[in-house]
């Protein structure tokens, strides 16, 4: 039975390796029908980036700089690829113009200000740069979509969400019921600041309230620089509420309402004010997911719960996508 499965396994790798080529072909010869009906310019040929372009790059999920496992986990949309993509874009001579599609509730503030310094370098090098908003695009997100030439979102986009937390918590009085008594052993007084085992003293609060203020006075000042609003103005509405996509351009937070299809017109439109161009140019929509992505995908799909698949036998189960877990400090 081993011997089977063992054989059934090599054959599947098999097919997928045989596959990638086909798959490649067809997506080559796709794009190309493709780019002589859409108008748009958009294309999904292999060759369009080997051209002049417009590059999509797309950034979801939680804004935290964690490394993409590997080949066998799809990294689109990531932190981490939305970064590298934005980098690429910077060096490319064929990128002309990036359309950022943003879709995240924020996440670390460091890592918000990476990809927001990476869209304004590709600004002071003379790339137009439009953030189209999807569902939401708060906090973090909207850290980074400030720094754009234009933000374009949906009248019901999610938005704002303007600040900086820390989430905290303290089980010390629960502690105490159950007789639970800590023992630290520390090198400084506030070695151990926002222990869940103590009392936080009225010291260390104002040691963390500085540390959030001042981040906070770096997203405030980053918006008014990057959406030239009054600093004063700005933080009249930074007070961590959400606003919708509507509300949000009535503050001067958002220029335009519309879809992703708007959004790629107008920097169509900005792209050729800006090189003088005559007709559109094309656009690089691709994803470049993990090659085995798909095939953990169907894995999951044809294994019923509870079975063991003979994947998992040569697929360890670290490669599974795993859930990014919220960190403490935060944009929201």
């Amino acid at each position: 039975m081993r011997i089977n499965q063992r054989w059934f396994v090599w054959l599947v790798l098999a097919l997928c390796v045989l596959a990638v080529p086909a798959a490649v072909l067809t997506q080559s010869a796709g794009g190309q029908n493709a780019e002589s009906k859409d108008s748009s310019g958009s294309s999904d040929s292999l060759m369009t980036r080997f051209k002049d372009h417009i590059q999509v790059v797309r950034l979801s999920g939680m804004i935290i700089d964690k490394a993409d496992h590997s080949i066998f986990t799809s990294s689109v949309g990531s932190s981490n690829n939305a970064l590298k993509e934005l980098r690429k874009a910077l060096k490319s001579k064929k990128v002309k113009a990036v359309l950022l599609r943003v879709n995240s509730p924020g996440g670390t503030v460091p890592m918000s200000q990476e990809i927001h310094e990476a869209v304004l370098q590709l600004k002071a090098a003379g790339k137009p740069v439009v953030v189209s908003m999807g569902d939401v695009a708060a906090s973090g997100g909207y850290y980074i979509s400030c720094g754009a030439d234009k933000i374009v979102a949906n009248p019901g986009t999610l938005t704002g969400s303007i600040g900086v937390i820390i989430n905290l918590m303290n089980f010390k009085a629960l502690a105490d019921k159950v007789g639970v008594e800590p023992e630290v052993i520390k090198s400084g007084l506030f070695k151990d600041i926002a222990s869940p085992y103590k009392k936080m003293t009225k010291e260390e609060h104002d040691i963390l309230l500085a540390l959030i203020m001042d981040s906070y006075e770096q997203f405030t000042t980053a918006i008014a620089e990057g959406r030239k609003i009054p600093i004063e103005k700005v933080k009249t509405i930074a007070d961590g509420r959400i606003y919708s996509g509507r509300q949000a351009q009535k503050l001067g937070l958002v220029d335009e309402l519309g879809s992703y299809s708007d959004a790629l017109a107008l920097l169509q439109t900005i792209t050729k004010e800006r090189y003088k161009l005559k007709a559109d140019l094309a656009v690089d929509e691709d994803d470049d997911s993990g090659i085995l992505s798909s095939l953990m995908e169907g894995r999951t799909a044809l294994t019923p719960p509870g079975a063991t698949s003979p994947l998992d036998k040569l697929i360890p189960s670290q490669f599974n996508p795993e859930l990014n877990k919220q960190p403490l400090w935060l944009m929201q």
